[in-house]
């Protein structure tokens, strides 16, 4: 302490330590506003382990800022080879890149034989795949 007082360009020398630790401190901070909502979002994304409909993955996206709806994403998907065309199923690709599983249900009909639906979702991996891809 005294010794701050009794030297002057000490005194310089960290007061001017002071204020470029404050300046880096607060470009941190903003820096960590700007990121918070992206960070939750990846977080959420990363802690699914359920799939979800591409309906909702478009609807994740739109929600963060881009433009876009489910048939818009499909043909997204389709012009970069992660569908096959006219079609919802997923490539070899994608499949083999564990972007999409297939869910096949069997449909009771009354008087008729059981229908099998499938539906392709988008799996956890998968989110964070194309969310990279968006934001990334």
């Amino acid at each position: 302490e005294d010794e701050l007082l009794d030297n002057p360009d000490l005194l310089i020398k960290v007061a001017q330590a002071l204020k470029e630790e404050r300046e880096k401190n607060k470009k941190l901070s903003e820096d960590n506003r700007r990121m918070k909502p992206k960070e939750i979002f990846a977080d959420a994304v990363s802690a699914s382990n359920s799939s979800i409909l591409v309906r909702d993955l478009a609807k994740i996206i739109r929600q963060n800022g881009i433009p876009i709806g489910e048939k818009r994403l499909y043909a997204w998907m389709w012009e970069q080879g992660y569908i096959c065309k006219g079609d919802t199923t997923p490539t070899q690709k994608a499949m083999e890149l564990g972007l999409f599983e297939i869910i096949v249900r069997t449909i009771e009909r009354e008087g008729r034989l059981p229908m099998k639906k499938k539906t392709t979702k988008v799996t956890g991996k998968g989110q964070q795949y194309f969310i990279n891809k968006f934001f990334g």
